[in-house]
This record gives structure tokens, sequence and C-alpha cells, in this order.
């Protein structure tokens, strides 16, 4: 009876507007805590970008295992997502970008649905960001609605405009096996601080 409540993090967030993904997308999120599964995705980032105020946040940001301290264009990445079966919770990320010349950088965290329409995405030593989402012309949307940080059973929370300001993600069909990704940060008083945009397919 319990495996049969056990559904995929967005599922669960967007209920019957799950339906109206495209398939593609779908695909992307379509694994489930409390199973062992994994999905991976490739593709080139147009663009990876942060402002000049950004760079304050690079430091820290790096230290919670959050942000891309480098910016450039047609930056080849690898999006592994999976579940465990110990985990009823969490759709667990692992990024990769590969800047030429450069290192791997590593991004990672956690995400996990917490009420009705809401999901938290975790990163290192419990910092996350609370995020709304919905859909729209079979586009997943996410936007978000402040920071978090979570000490034991203590959650502290932290406006976005105290970071890098509102985030907002949009993952939509640009094909039946390929997807485009577009992530903005804007800040109210410095503007665009933190982008990234590229397209994807979903990897055997």
């Amino acid at each position: 009876m319990l495996e049969e409540k056990q559904q995929p993090v967005i599922k669960k967030a967007l209920g019957e507007n799950w339906e109206k993904l495209a398939d593609i997308i779908k695909q992307h999120y379509d694994i489930t805590p409390g199973k062992p599964s994994n999905m991976l995705i490739k593709g080139v980032m147009d663009e990876v970008y942060h402002s000049a105020i950004a760079k304050l946040f690079i430091l820290p940001g790096r230290i919670f295992g959050a942000l891309v301290p480098y910016k450039g264009k047609n930056i080849p990445t690898e999006v592994r997502n999976w579940t465990t079966s110990d985990n009823r919770k969490a759709m667990f990320w692992h990024r990769t970008l590969a800047f030429p010349g450069k290192p791997p950088v590593i991004f990672e965290s956690r995400m996990e649905h917490i009420k009705d329409d809401e999901i938290i995405e975790y990163v290192r030593y419990g910092m996350g960001i609370r995020m709304r989402i919905s859909v729209k012309d079979s586009a997943l949307i996410f936007n978000s609605i402040g920071y978090v940080w979570q000490l034991g059973k203590i959650k502290i929370p932290i406006p976005t405009w105290a970071i890098l300001g509102n985030a907002e993600i949009i993952e939509k069909a640009i094909s039946d096996d390929q997807f485009f990704i577009d992530f903005q940060i804007t800040h109210p008083l410095f503007g665009r601080t933190f982008a990234y945009s590229g397209v994807y397919s979903c990897s055997d």
C-alpha cells in the first residue's frame, strides 16, 4: 500500500497538472523517491552568466555547494538525477559543467516536496531554495518564494532579496526528445545576477 503512494517529487507537487506537461519533461522527472532509479540528461549551456554583484556570493555559494564560479558560452553539461530505496522524500541532482581549460564544476543538490505545489531544493549544510511549480503551455515553471537554512529541526527563512534575488526556471519541450532550460535570478535592486540556459536530451 505504501509503494502505491510513492510518486515522483514533481508529479506529487503538480497533482493533476502533471498530465499537462510535455512528454519529454515528464520523462526527465519520472523517477520516484523510495525506489532506486536513475536519469541522465546531456546538453550544452548556451550561456552561463553571473553579474559583478553576484561575485560576492560565489565563494560562500561554493562552500554550500551551489552556484557556478565561471562564465562562458557553449558549455557541455551533464546532469544525473537519481532516487534511492532508503530515501522516500528526495530526488538527487549531480550537475557537471565542463568549462574549457578548467576543472569540471560539480553542483549537487536534492529536491523534496513540501506541501501542495511547493518544493525545496537543498544544497550542502541545509541551505535551500523554496519554489512553487506550475505548468504553462506544457512547460514546467519554477518560481522561488524564499530561501531557507535548515539547522536540525529548525528552518530559518531568508528572503530572496537578501541573497541573489528571485529565481525562475522554465523547462519546455522543443522537440519530442529535446527540451530547453532557462534559469534566471533577478534581484529587485541589482537586476539580473545569475543565469544559464541550454538544450538537453535524456540519455540512456
